[in-house]
């Protein structure tokens, strides 16, 4: 029994993700992005600081003197914590990725694990669309070198509905609240609160508009007609920017727009992305713009990252039928028990070999036991070669 959420990976899933993070680690150091690893266990203040009830509902526990601990629920809270108090001297912008797991208490009805694997970047101190576009790419760029042919980007800007909301003139519970129904798709509540505030029906019509608006080529121009303030077009303007650096990048075909599109996280303020692939049904990668974030760390730098769920890319991969390859069973050795001196020879060779009694008979391929004074080989194609153990090696390449 193990706890509801979590899950054993054996040696062969295993396997296949390492791979993936062999292949995504390259393609991050590529554009410059250096590994950092952050603590399982931060304080649970350093991860309220995020202000956002999914974070901040994690395994908590206390350590020797009573301070209150929290499994990780996130990457970047981390990593821009880690920036704040390590990096705060050095040349802007920063680059930085990380492998590692997030744990969350299992909720299945938001289809949420108890442990979850991510891949990701973080690019502090860019406030450009040029730095948005850069995650774009890059994303797409792993997905593709992970294997995947069929994917698609689809793009958002909380800085839209969020200027479409101000133009509203809400208290400031009111502007929160409206803001959270838009990002829940919460019709009924988004009605109950425009009703309440006074919020006029042409008003209303362009944020439900606006939730609309998606999937096309043509969503950047009607999302263009709903724009009413300088803020509005800016934002629009600046999706313009990063699409047309991502086509230049040869992306062009991978990337839709929908201003429906919303995260279930809060520090966002920017640009929004999520990655989906076939066969899967939910996203595969997710990410977007923070620029506040960093700031409850008394450093106020801009920030833009993503992070990929390797499980979910795995099971793209394996849907795509494209998993990448990993290395051969090893040899069997029957006897090699007693046998530590042949076992060090193949082993320094190159050659993965498991150690077996004398008197086991596990399957081909790949069989190797001694009959007497000679050894006994059997191969993948049922090639069987019996002799001294110098001919042995010899058909295994070896000598």
């Amino acid at each position: 029994m193990i706890p509801e959420g979590m899950r054993d990976v054996l040696p062969g899933e295993a396997a296949e993700l390492h791979a993936i993070e062999t292949v995504l680690r390259a393609r991050f150091a590529a554009y410059g992005y250096g590994e950092v690893r952050t603590p399982i266990l931060e304080f649970a203040e350093t991860l309220e600081l995020a202000d956002d009830d999914t974070l901040g509902g994690g395994y908590r526990l206390f350590d020797d003197q009573g301070r209150e601990l929290m499994l990780r629920t996130d990457m970047t809270v981390p990593v821009a914590r880690l920036a704040a108090a390590r990096y705060r001297d050095r040349p802007l912008p920063l680059r930085f990725f990380y492998v590692g797991g997030s744990f969350r208490p299992w909720a299945p009805q938001r289809s949420q694990d108890g442990e979850f694997l991510q891949a990701g970047v973080e690019l502090l101190g860019a406030a450009s669309a040029e730095a948005d576009a850069e995650c774009v790419i890059l994303l797409c760029d792993v997905l593709r070198a992970a294997g995947l042919s069929e994917y698609r980007v689809t793009l958002n800007t909380m800085a839209f509905p969020t200027a479409l909301v101000d133009t509203l003139g809400l208290a400031a519970d009111d502007r929160e609240a409206l803001l959270e129904a838009l990002a829940d798709r919460d019709y009924p509540l988004l009605e109950t609160i425009a009703a309440n505030s006074d919020v006029g029906d042409e008003a209303l019509k362009a944020l439900q508009a606006t939730l609309a608006l998606g999937g096309t080529r043509d969503s950047l121009a009607q999302a263009r007609k709903l724009a009413t303030t300088p803020a509005m077009e800016a934002a629009i303007d600046r999706l313009v920017r990063v699409r047309d650096l991502v086509a230049e990048a040869d992306f062009d075909d991978t990337v839709t727009f929908d201003f429906g599109l919303f995260q279930d996280l809060t520090y966002y303020t920017g640009m929004i992305f999520e990655a989906w692939a076939p066969g899967v049904g939910l996203p595969v990668a997710s990410g977007g713009r923070y620029d506040e974030l960093p700031a409850r760390f008394e450093w106020e730098v801009p920030g833009v990252g993503f992070a990929i769920a390797l499980d979910r890319l795995r099971d793209a991969l394996e849907e795509a039928e494209c998993l990448p390859a990993v290395s051969p069973a090893p040899l069997a050795f029957a006897g090699g028990f007693d046998e530590p001196a042949r076992l060090a020879e193949l082993r320094r060779a190159g050659l993965a070999v498991v150690a077996l009694p004398a008197d086991a008979s596990p399957p081909p391929p790949l069989l190797l036991r001694r009959d007497g004074g000679r050894y006994v080989l059997e191969l993948a194609d049922l090639t069987r070669v019996e002799g001294p153990w110098r001919e042995v090696l010899r058909t295994l390449e070896l000598e």
